[in-house]
């Protein structure tokens, strides 16, 4: 009888501390963080300002990690070589949090005036040492004849 109770205690504290450990790690996660809502709303107006080509509105929301110049380069070249946004679509998104801060990778179908369509992934940094919003730190384009400066 004395056994029975000790096993009982013990399963108790076996499920009790699944349930922690399962709580604790589904509070890990990222999915579904406030940030990442705050990301989407950064790319969602970097494609509505290029459905206005706008690219000086455009180039506010990418990342130092190149210059400028570089940026506007490869903004110049999506308008030349696809034309202007004519309608984006969000897919997917993933989140990696890393020491420094995170990263939110979204993908979007999107449509140009060419008639062509292309598969885009913009992959935001929002770092803990900054205050301000996600920024667009790299922007990978799979469309046909598509030709990347960047």
């Amino acid at each position: 009888m004395q056994g029975d109770k000790v096993m009982l205690k013990d399963r108790r504290y076996l499920r009790s501390t699944l349930f922690l450990s399962l709580c604790l790690l589904l509070s890990a996660c990222t999915v579904g963080s406030p940030g990442a809502e705050a990301g989407r709303q950064v790319a969602e107006r970097y494609y509505q300002a290029m459905q206005k080509q706008d690219l000086d509105a455009a180039l506010g929301f990418f990342s130092d990690n190149r210059t400028p110049e570089a940026w506007r380069s490869h903004l110049e070249n999506i308008a030349a070589s696809l034309g202007s946004v004519e309608r984006f679509e969000y897919k997917r998104e993933e989140i990696n949090t890393v020491f420094s801060g995170r990263y939110y990778i979204f993908e979007y179908q999107v449509n140009y005036d060419s008639g062509r369509n292309a598969k885009e992934t913009l992959t935001l940094f929002d770092s803990v040492e900054s205050d301000d919003k996600p920024r667009i730190a790299s922007h990978v384009i799979a469309a046909e004849g598509f030709e990347p400066l960047l």
